[in-house]
């Protein structure tokens, strides 16, 4: 088989390449899969083509929303047939061998159902990552929620605090995300500069603050906000990854913390089993099907979050776009069906 993928060649440089693939001495656990839609993940993939991690090297294939169906499969996988329509952590690429069965979710299948077109399936990813903030949240009907950030993961989470019957107050200082926000249905949606966030929440919570307070942007300054804005011993959700060094006084942070009763959660995608395991309510396997259960049954909005659908043809433009023009670029989707 001939499979085509998109490559980082050298620091900045997008090429797409393609492979001969065989199905000849597949291992026991191994799959061979074709995908129809893979999604870019932004700011992990901006991060490696321009450089900006230590140990980025070239060449290097990316990507880890990828949707298809399976080809052929080894004698151990017995959990799926042929013709399967997976979800997985797939690359950008038209096919690819794919090592099943592992203990993390990231080398595992996963049931994707057949009526979710191929632009929308890849977001279950997303969906996926936004869904563990809510899902570890103690939440009571009617809480308000203040999600910092509106990009995909937090829109996307905005939207499922909104299922779970949350108040959301989405805040993001770029327009065009606010707008997009409206668009996916969210009940409060703020355009408003950092420094007037916190009292944006304050002014719409009568003083109060918010129950639950997420930071879904991945900077400690958020963090500060968040905590800043929640209510008396209400819940600091860290959805997003901390990545920029901050200078801040941290004593007065933690003495708001500690005095007015908040409880930090940290909601990193991996705490969850990857499988189905007897006695555990949450595992990445339910969490996907939550998922995808909610876009296909249109509850989880996922049409305004895709700015792109095109072939890896134009992937370099592609590339280009999300990094210089935020305002026309925002969620990047493959299609691989030819």
């Amino acid at each position: 088989m001939d499979a085509a993928y998109i490559e980082f060649s050298a620091k900045g440089v997008v090429a797409v390449r393609t492979e001969k693939l065989s199905t000849d001495a597949l291992q026991p656990w191994e799959t061979l899969v074709r995908n129809e839609a893979t999604l870019v993940s932004a700011g992990t993939e901006l991060s490696a083509l321009h450089g900006r991690g230590a140990a980025v090297t070239y060449p290097r294939r990316t990507g880890y929303a990828a949707v298809g169906r399976i080809v052929a499969k080894g004698a151990a996988v017995d959990d799926f047939r042929e013709g399967d329509r997976v979800f997985y952590a797939g690359k950008h690429c038209s096919a690819q061998r794919f090592l099943h069965g592992q203990d993390h979710e990231w080398g595992r299948l996963y049931p994707c159902p057949p009526g979710i077109p191929a632009a929308d399936a890849p977001f279950g990813c997303l969906g996926r990552i936004a869904l563990t903030a809510p899902a570890i949240t103690q939440l009571d009907l009617g809480d308000t929620v203040a999600v910092f950030g509106l990009g995909l993961v937090g829109n996307l989470a905005a939207q499922l605090y909104q299922q779970r019957g949350a108040r959301v107050i989405g805040l993001d200082p770029v327009r065009k995300r606010c707008e997009i926000a409206r668009a996916c249905g969210i009940d409060t949606v703020l355009d408003v500069p950092p420094r007037q966030q916190v009292e944006a929440v304050k002014d719409l919570t009568n003083g109060a603050g918010a129950q639950v307070t997420v930071d879904a942007a991945g900077h400690s300054s958020v963090i500060t906000s968040c905590v800043k804005a929640a209510a008396l011993c209400g819940q600091v959700v860290l959805l997003g990854t901390p990545r920029v060094p901050v200078t801040m006084e941290a004593t007065e942070m933690f003495n708001d913390i500690h005095t007015r009763c908040l409880r930090m959660l940290g909601a990193h995608m991996w705490q969850f089993p990857a499988h189905d395991l007897r006695g555990a309510k949450q595992t990445v396997a339910s969490l996907y099907r939550t998922v995808f259960d909610l876009i296909g049954t249109g509850r989880l909005k996922t049409g305004p979050l895709r700015s792109h659908f095109v072939t890896p043809a134009h992937a370099a433009e592609m590339y280009d776009g999300l990094e210089r023009k935020q305002e026309e670029y925002w969620g990047v989707v493959f299609d691989w069906s030819a």
